[in-house]
Formats: C-alpha cells, sequence, structure tokens
C-alpha cells in the first residue's frame, strides 16, 4: 500500500520516517512520501494523489480546512473541529478524519495516567484545542477551561466547557493540575513571550505543549526552571500517527518503534 503526507512546505516532515519504521516493524511492504504542494497548486489535489497512487494520506500545514470541499464524507469529529489530518481512499472515495485530538489525549494518558479529576486548562481556541478539547471530555469528571485572548473565537464551540479570556484566567492559574498549551507561541526558540504567570503555576500541576519542535518551547523551559513537571508534543505526534495508520490499514501501529525513530531523528537534527 501506499500512503503519503500532503503539506507546504514539507521537507521537514518526520512522518515518512516514523511511518517507514512502523511498517519495517510490523514486516509490511508499504511505502510513505512527503508531497509538497503549494496552495495555488491545491485544486489538482484529486489528480496529484490519483497519480501517486495513493491508499491514504495524511494533511498537514496549510491544507487541513483546505482539503474539506474535496472529501466524498468527513467523520463527525473531524466536521465538528473544521478540520482533517488523514484521508482514507476507499472504492475511490475519500473518508476524512482528524487523529490530533486523541493522539494527544491517548499519548498524555498513557505517560501521565488518568486525567478523570484533574483540574484542565486549555490555553488557545483555534482547531488544535477544539480537537483535543472534544476528545479531553470523554477521559474526565471536571468541565474544562479554555482560554483564549479573544472570547468571540468561542462562538462556533459546542462543547460544555468554562470558556474565559487570558486576562480572566490568569489569577485562576494556581488552581489547575494540568495546563496545555496548544497556540502557536514558542514554536520560534527565539520567542521568549510567556501567555501566563508561570509563577502563580502550582508545583504539582504538570505543564503540557503540542509543539514538540523545539524540543522544549520557552513555555516549558520556564515551567521546568521552577521545579514543574513538563510534556511536550512528541507524543502527540506519534499517537496520531498511529491512529493514521489504523485508519488506514485497520491493523495497530508499533507505538514504541516510531517513537524511538523520530527521537533517533531529532537527535541528529
Amino acid at each position: 500500500m501506499k500512503f503519503g503526507v500532503i503539506g507546504h512546505p514539507i521537507d521537514h516532515s518526520l512522518s515518512p520516517i516514523m511511518h517507514s519504521a512502523n511498517f519495517e516493524a510490523l514486516g509490511r511492504d508499504d511505502q510513505y512520501h512527503a508531497l509538497n504542494v503549494p496552495p495555488q497548486h491545491f485544486q489538482r489535489i484529486r489528480e496529484i494523489i490519483k497519480e501517486q497512487e495513493l491508499n491514504g494520506f495524511n494533511i498537514t500545514i496549510p491544507h487541513k480546512e483546505s482539503i474539506i470541499p474535496y472529501l466524498d464524507e468527513i467523520s463527525p469529529s473531524a466536521q465538528y473541529i473544521g478540520a482533517v489530518n488523514t484521508v482514507l481512499v476507499k472504492d475511490d472515495k475519500w473518508i476524512g478524519y482528524n487523529t490530533d485530538g486523541i493522539g494527544f489525549v491517548k499519548g498524555l494518558i498513557d505517560k501521565h495516567g488518568p486525567i478523570d479529576e484533574k483540574n484542565i486548562l486549555v490555553l488557545g481556541a483555534g482547531g488544535a484545542s477544539k480537537g483535543i478539547v472534544s476528545e479531553m471530555i470523554k477521559f474526565t469528571n471536571h468541565k474544562i477551561t479554555v482560554a483564549n485572548r479573544s472570547v468571540n473565537r468561542f462562538d462556533n464551540w459546542q462543547l460544555e466547557i468554562k470558556a474565559m479570556s487570558l486576562t480572566e484566567v490568569k489569577p485562576l492559574i494556581h488552581t489547575f493540575d494540568m495546563i496545555i498549551n496548544t497556540t502557536p507561541v514558542g514554536m520560534n526558540e527565539k520567542s521568549s513571550e510567556l501567555i501566563i504567570p508561570i509563577e502563580k503555576i502550582s508545583k504539582k500541576a504538570l505543564v503540557c505543549d503540542i509543539i514538540y519542535i523545539p524540543n522544549k518551547t520557552p513555555l516549558l523551559q520556564a515551567c521546568e526552571r521552577e521545579g514543574l513537571a513538563i510534556y511536550n508534543g512528541l507524543d502527540m505526534f506519534v499517537y496520531q500517527g498511529a491512529e493514521s495508520f489504523e485508519i488506514w490499514t485497520g491493523q495497530e501501529a508499533n507505538i514504541e518503534v516510531m517513537k524511538n525513530r523520530v527521537k533517533d531523528e531529532l537527535k541528529r537534527r
């Protein structure tokens, strides 16, 4: 079978390395390639996929929303999130899914245990936040707090959450057991912006960032200096890939091999 990831730019993607390691571990003769498709050529996506003879593919920045009009079907969760990162090609039909949310939650629980009694704060109200929160709600007994600079981003949310502005949530920072940053703040190592007061976070809290390159964002570095437990987005990347593989093949992925291969590659870069 043949798979791939579509994005622009795409040279930096670790998905081919990760999936190839999984294929090898499972004794599968599959292929996975990165395909650079600039936005101005995206209207040809049907032709491109047909030419490549792909059985399924991942979609990354900037095409997670652009792909939706080209789908024949879309899962309810992907429809709600408004973004697709996985497409199954079956009988010439394209079926869209979003595995980012379940990828983050599965990785988090496997690494840090149950979250059912955790008081959770999610920073940001974009597609990544909505995907993570919509999955996380299934595993917790408490209403999740989601904070964003502007509260009008919550207008199209239909989840039972506590929606707040960043200004409103800052005095409550000490009350949370887990804080998850889904904003792009910190993706650039040179940026030192911290959107919450680190010194107010409970010493027992876990601070997460869905970014994994760099390995430790300025937020995670600052939290680590304060003696806080930190968790980056590497597991989310691996587990979302494993979920995609299962959608395409019906087979469980070898998550440990995938994770180790990505870690090895990151050490080399």
